[in-house]
């Protein structure tokens, strides 16, 4: 696996001197397609307002551009909770540049069906499953007293194949540490996760039949995407 992945190096110091010439890290969503020519990737996502998302044609991972505290947390995090049952939750980071400014995640390609003409997390149905879901993740203030949630919404959130959900960004979890705190490194972040008391959980989110799952110790709940409709995901 560490034969296929991304030079980030490379995009990191083409980012740099872009930063150098004057653009700004903030704004980097009016500049994806310079990065796209430059490194021959495919535009995935610009409408975050930390980092913009990249990809090459085939590829099964993407690259994050953008700030380093955002890049730094969300990796740390992962790499603290992979061999848990949180973790799984979780699109797995592959690694992180030096200075922290690129990230490569592994790609979950498809998204969440919405209902038509509405988004579906704002049904109550889905507002209880992501509250649940953002509460397990609540005992990481016990290292980060800064974080002011998990931010789970469904722009955040894709299917793998098997219609399994996973949060493909989990940053806000961790990345006030890092904005915060400069003395923060990513070592001494995954070292201040593993030591916490994790949740017990067995926890399963997925999407059969147009229906959200949550199924967390024998606590289900579900939420329809359509309220008539139960075509296949």
């Amino acid at each position: 696996m560490d034969s296929m992945l991304t030079n980030l190096s490379l995009i990191e110091t083409y980012l740099e001197q872009l930063l150098g010439e004057g653009y700004s890290i903030h704004e980097l969503h009016e500049h994806a397609d310079k990065f796209q020519k430059k490194f021959n990737l495919v535009i995935v996502s610009t409408e975050g307002t930390s980092r913009i998302v990249l990809k090459k044609k085939s590829s099964k991972t993407v690259i994050k551009i953008g700030l380093p505290h955002h890049n730094r947390g969300e990796y740390s995090l992962f790499k603290a909770l992979e061999h848990s049952l949180l973790g799984d939750l979780f699109a797995p980071c592959l690694q992180v540049s030096p200075k922290g400014y690129v990230l490569e995640m592994a790609y979950v390609s498809k998204p969440i069906p919405n209902a038509r003409g509405e988004y579906y997390w704002f049904s109550p149905e889905f507002a209880k499953i992501r509250d649940n879901l953002e509460s397990q993740f609540s005992f990481v203030k016990k290292y980060n007293p800064y974080s002011w949630g998990a931010d789970f919404h469904e722009e955040n959130m894709r299917m793998d194949r098997h219609g399994d959900i996973k949060i493909i960004d989990y940053s806000n979890l961790l990345s006030d540490m890092f904005s915060r705190r400069t003395s923060t490194t990513v070592k001494s972040a995954i070292r201040g996760v593993i030591k916490l008391e994790f949740p017990k959980v067995n926890l399963k989110l997925y999407c059969r039949d147009r229906v959200i799952h949550y199924n967390n110790n024998g606590k289900l709940m579900r939420a329809k995407v359509d309220p008539e409709s139960l075509k296949a995901c």
